[in-house]
Parts: C-alpha cells; sequence; structure tokens
C-alpha cells in the first residue's frame, strides 16, 4: 500500500496540469543608469538561454539610442578603460550571460533624450537564430 502511495504522489504531475515552459530566451533583471547629458549610457542583464543549443547575440538596440554596442571594463596596468567587444556573444545551452557594472554590458550612444531614475529604456537584442527578445530596463539614479 505504501508503493502505491509513493507512486500516486509521482505520477500525481503527469496527470495535471504543468506550468508552462519558460521561453527559449529570457532577460532578467535589465537595469541601465541615469544620463542627464543625454549622451551615454550602460545597461546591464542577465540572459538565460532555455535551449538545447547553443545561441548567439548577434546585436541590440534600443528606440532611445543611435547606437547599442556591447563593452567590457577592464583594468589594465592600474588604470579602468572600456574596451569594445565583438556584438557576437555566444551562450551555451542552459547557460546565462550576465552583464554587469566593472564587466561586460551594453553601452547606448547618441541618446535621444535624458534619462533619469524611474524611466525605462526599452531594448531590442537580436540572436543569431533569428529570436528577437525585447526587454525593457529601469533606469536608476546614482
Amino acid at each position: 500500500m505504501r508503493r502505491l502511495m509513493c507512486l500516486a504522489f509521482l505520477l500525481a504531475p503527469a496527470c495535471g496540469e504543468r506550468p508552462p515552459a519558460p521561453p527559449p530566451i529570457e532577460v532578467h533583471d535589465a537595469w541601465a543608469r541615469a544620463a542627464d547629458s543625454a549622451t551615454v549610457t550602460a545597461a546591464y542583464l542577465t540572459i538565460l538561454n532555455h535551449e538545447i543549443q547553443a545561441v548567439t547575440l548577434s546585436s541590440a538596440s534600443s528606440p532611445l539610442a543611435e547606437s547599442v554596442t556591447m563593452h567590457e571594463t577592464m583594468e589594465m596596468n592600474g588604470m579602468v578603460h572600456m574596451m569594445p567587444l565583438d556584438s557576437a556573444q555566444t551562450i551555451a545551452a542552459g547557460d546565462s550571460l550576465v552583464l554587469a557594472p566593472g564587466a561586460k554590458h551594453l553601452m547606448m550612444t547618441g541618446l535621444r533624450r535624458t534619462l533619469a531614475g524611474g524611466d525605462s529604456l526599452p531594448l531590442e537584442l537580436r540572436f543569431s537564430d533569428g529570436h528577437v527578445v525585447h526587454a525593457t530596463a529601469a533606469v536608476r539614479a546614482p
């Protein structure tokens, strides 16, 4: 009897409704720095790849910026530098790409307006397999 109850407990989720599967590519924790000069800002986020194969972030854009490029902050000879990176960033199956302050990030140039804390910055992320993901970065004041 005990085995039958355990089996019923284990099989119960299979008989009921399953939670919806996550989207193939998901964006979490998107935020951007405030920009009072309306020229540049940086955006940070985490991209999760739920696909069974690697995906490559091929480009990004925003209707509020002339250009969105991938950069990385690195220290060389005691000085902090930002280096542009090839936009193509591959994310292994089941893995994530974390864009964070002091590391890889999206650099927006030619902002069309200032960005203050509480604003939002729309982003469009394009992947080499054809996926397009829209995200909104919350603008944070310094």
